[in-house]
């Protein structure tokens, strides 16, 4: 026991329950990095959708996904749903997302699993958010941060090469939804055991609507906002377009196609 607090003693001194969530985070982290960069090469190559589809069908998400960070924004400061039955609403919706998705074969049902999509990663990141910083004070919070998204990247970054793998020794587009959706079963049942909920109520409680009045009056928070866009316009660039126009578009010169 004393070597290993020894050993881990240069890590950052957090609650238990953030090491949990970065955990799950990193698990489903995995099964999103699965389906990824490979949506748009599956959805154009295999399943005969048009480069335009299916760039509708993912817009749709975000749209979606404007709505349920609205909602989840709403539930997670709310007494009834807080920030743990988001969580777990989002894992559910997102869970269902990925197997619609499996089972896609023409633009109408790919288009309704994108929205369920959005929706689930709606729910989740104002949630998500939420418990770090309940559960962290002062520059804690910034290491609660730094780890949680780290797990983020690190499961996206590993699903990603293993789905790359994947495919290129057995061509299994769809089993990768399937592995989605298990990695959001998992996420759930890690917030389900481990994950209490953090919301505390204060003694002043705003209604929705005056919150969110409250908060389109911050004139700093809508530039934040405004960049916020600039900056995500560019990520859903490189994990729609980038791929497709790679794998479909771009050519090189030995062999006449573009990348595997």
């Amino acid at each position: 026991m004393t070597f290993f607090r020894k050993a881990t003693s240069w890590l950052p001194q957090l609650n238990s329950q953030v090491w949990i969530l970065a955990a799950g985070r990193f698990l489903s982290g995995i099964g999103t990095g699965f389906t990824l960069f490979y949506a748009p090469i599956f959805f154009v190559n295999q399943v005969g959708l048009s480069a335009t589809q299916v760039g509708i069908g993912l817009g749709s998400a975000s749209i979606s996904g404007v709505v349920g960070r609205i909602l989840g924004g709403s539930f997670a400061d709310s007494q009834f749903w807080g920030r743990r039955r988001t969580l777990l609403l989002s894992a559910a919706v997102s869970a269902v997302a990925s197997l619609v998705l499996a089972i896609s074969n023409n633009f109408h049902i790919f288009v309704v699993g994108n929205l369920l999509m959005g929706m689930g990663i709606g729910l989740y990141w104002p949630a998500t958010e939420a418990v770090v910083a309940d559960l962290t004070q002062g520059e804690q919070r910034n290491e609660a941060y730094a780890l949680t998204r780290l797990a983020d990247n690190l499961g996206m970054g590993i699903g990603i090469v293993l789905g790359g793998v994947l495919i290129g020794t057995t061509g299994a587009y769809r089993e990768l939804f399937v592995l989605d959706a298990i990695s959001f079963v998992v996420f759930f049942g890690v917030v389900y055991a481990a994950i209490a909920e953090t919301y505390k109520p204060g003694e002043r409680q705003q209604q929705a609507f005056s919150s969110w009045a409250t908060a389109l009056r911050d004139r700093s928070l809508l530039i934040f906002c405004l960049v916020n866009i600039i900056f995500t316009t560019y990520i859903s660039q490189t994990q729609s377009t980038m791929p497709l126009y790679f794998s479909n578009f771009l050519r090189i010169e030995e062999s006449g196609k573009g990348f595997s």
